[in-house]
C-alpha cells in the first residue's frame, strides 16, 4: 500500500481513499499480481483513480518513479 500513500501525498483533484484503495488491492489480486510493475500500474489505474485527470497524469514516467521510489524505501527497511 505505499504506492497508495504516496499517491495521497500528490496534488490530485480526488485522491485514492479506502474504499478506492480496497477496490485496487482486489483487482491486482484477482489479475494474480505478486509484484507491481509500471505496466500493471498503467493498466489499473482507473481502478485507483476516479478523474482521467489524474490517471493521465500519473501513466507513464509519473507512476513508474513513484513506484521505485516505494520499492527503494522498502529495501532500505531493516529485516526483522
Amino acid at each position: 500500500m505505499g504506492f497508495v500513500q504516496e499517491l495521497r501525498k500528490l496534488d490530485l483533484f480526488k485522491s485514492p481513499g479506502v474504499a478506492e484503495s480496497i477496490d485496487w488491492a482486489t483487482a491486482l489480486s484477482e489479475l494474480n499480481v505478486l509484484d507491481l510493475d509500471p505496466r500493471t500500474i498503467n493498466d489499473t489505474l482507473g481502478v485507483l483513480l476516479k478523474y482521467q485527470d489524474d490517471i493521465q497524469r500519473l501513466q507513464g514516467s509519473e507512476a513508474a518513479e513513484i513506484l521505485r521510489k516505494v520499492k527503494s524505501d522498502i529495501a532500505a527497511q531493516p529485516l526483522g
